[in-house]
């Protein structure tokens, strides 16, 4: 760290200078008041999880799996919608490719027994930089 003072580096001391706190270095800690060391310990944060329905995405192929699985059951669109306790226009949007709300596609897959969701790995998210950390460059496409 810099000298706030000076500017030479290694500024490993602390001094109140006029009232104010700087990072001073050997020869500018005398031109004010030296302060003890403080030892800054990182304070442990609460993440909270995300809701399941963030960290999941639908597969792409869900209308095709679930009519092929009303199919291999020999049910109609009616006859699930009836099991399902759902509007059978809901039945026919999704069979079209309309993304369900969360509650329903799980009501599906237990229905069905089958996996309609994909966890959301960081693999998966394109990464154009070597570096570690990402920049506003890394994120935004322009055009």
């Amino acid at each position: 760290m810099d000298c706030e003072l000076c500017g030479r580096r290694n500024a490993d001391r602390r001094a109140e200078v006029e009232g104010v706190s700087l990072n001073v270095c050997n020869d500018c800690v005398s031109l004010g008041k030296e302060m003890p060391k403080v030892e800054i310990r990182p304070v442990k944060r609460f993440v909270p999880k995300l809701p399941e329905e963030l960290s999941q995405n639908i597969r792409p192929d869900f209308a095709l799996v679930i009519r092929r699985e009303r199919e291999k059951r020999k049910l109609t669109q009616e006859k699930l919608a009836k099991k399902l306790n759902e509007k059978l226009s809901i039945i026919r949007r999704i069979e079209e490719g309309w993304e369900p709300p969360f509650v329903l596609i799980k009501k599906l897959e237990k229905f069905f027994d089958i996996k309609l969701l994909e966890d959301i790995s960081e693999e998966s998210t394109p990464r154009t930089s070597k570096r570690e950390n990402l920049t506003i460059g890394d994120v935004v496409e322009i055009n």
